[in-house]
């Protein structure tokens, strides 16, 4: 049966003319008899469209008015008819072996297949990074606890999964408040409530890194981070309530034992306190939550909890000059000094070496 499943690949794109290209490429090259591509131009002023329809006897093409990647999105999926859908950022690009990856570890109680990412540069160079890096590979149990004790699983941005059809019907259905950008926003923070999680733990797509792509940031802006806090926090929101309509329980206080979000509100805290979204706010009380969530498992290893506190303090209460370098340490890449690079370049080696006899 799992022969017979049908893969759409919706790729939204908006002024990605130098990416898109390859993106389209690398879906028309997925070695399964049955792949859609629908490519959604979101009113682009460059030359995106012309590339795009260089493919137009293979996909389908879908060009509108700028509305945002997310209308784009939905746009898309309503014109697809796959069982499993795959949301691909215009700027990133498909393996050849994805489907064949997911239709191994297939199961009729999926609501998400996850699977790394192989970070590149601009010209898709490989930078050596792999995202997410998991501790240990986390079972459907493992996310289906962490979610709704800690509001957060270990999870890839929007082209690292791939979801069952039926699963993004009921997720963009879902009557909500709650308004992003972004389809992932939905997708990532709905999909435990449907269903099993199951991780495919190697890569199967290339994040490209350019400095223009939302979330893989260059250079530290001091505002993001308060945009961030609050965007977590309604995306929190909007999964209490589509848990609370398929009577999935979700401990109280859950986002406060998120560590990710406790790092961006100490950041917000530190770098930019006059906008900090929380009101009365304060380091001790971030400090203090953080400790607390130690306890809580959600993916991460103690030694990375460990140093992941230790970050916090100092980011909170270093000295002011210091302060801005330690986030950014944490957050852009390209602002962590040499030896710090030099350390984590050593560390990815000796995680690969085999283990002693």
């Amino acid at each position: 049966m799992t022969n017979e499943l049908a893969l759409s690949v919706v790729i939204p794109n908006h002024n990605y003319a130098d990416y898109v290209g390859t993106a389209v490429r690398s879906a028309l090259d997925i070695r399964w008899p049955n792949v859609e591509v629908i490519v959604v131009d979101d009113g682009s002023t460059d030359n995106s469209l012309e590339v795009i329809k260089a493919y137009a006897d293979k996909i389908t093409v879908i060009s509108q008015a700028n509305a945002g990647q997310m209308p784009s999105c939905v746009n898309g999926f309503r014109r697809c008819t796959g069982d499993v859908v795959i949301f691909l950022d215009s700027d990133d690009a498909l393996h050849p072996d994805i489907m064949t990856e997911i239709a191994a570890a297939w199961s009729d109680a999926a609501s998400k297949f996850q699977f790394q990412m192989r970070v590149v540069d601009a010209r898709g160079n490989p930078t050596g990074s792999i995202l997410p890096q998991y501790y240990s590979h986390p079972t459907p149990q493992d996310i289906r606890s962490w979610v709704t004790t800690t509001g957060v699983y270990p999870t890839p941005p929007g082209s690292g999964s791939a979801y069952p059809r039926s699963v993004v019907e009921r997720i963009f259905n879902f009557e909500s408040d709650f308004i992003d950008r972004a389809p992932d926003s939905y997708l990532i923070a709905a999909a435990p409530v449907y269903g099993d999680v199951i991780t495919i733990p190697k890569p199967l797509v290339d994040y490209r890194v350019h400095g223009l792509n939302h979330g893989a940031h260059l250079e530290l802006d001091d505002s993001r981070f308060a945009r961030e806090v609050d965007l977590t926090r309604r995306r929190h929101k909007f999964f209490t309530e589509v848990a609370s309509s398929a009577g999935m329980p979700v401990d109280a206080g859950a986002l406060n034992r998120n560590l990710l979000f406790l790092c961006l509100r100490a950041a917000s805290y530190s770098l930019r306190p006059d906008i900090h979204p929380i009101a009365d706010d304060s380091a001790m009380q971030i400090a203090s939550a953080t400790f607390k969530a130690l306890a809580f498992p959600q993916g991460f290893s103690q030694a990375q909890r460990t140093s992941l506190f230790l970050w916090m303090i100092l980011a909170l209460f270093g000295p002011r000059g210091l302060r801005r370098s330690v986030v950014g340490w944490r957050y852009v890449p390209t602002a962590r000094p040499q030896w710090m690079k030099r350390a984590l370049s050593l560390l990815r080696v000796v995680k690969k070496a085999p283990a002693a006899a």
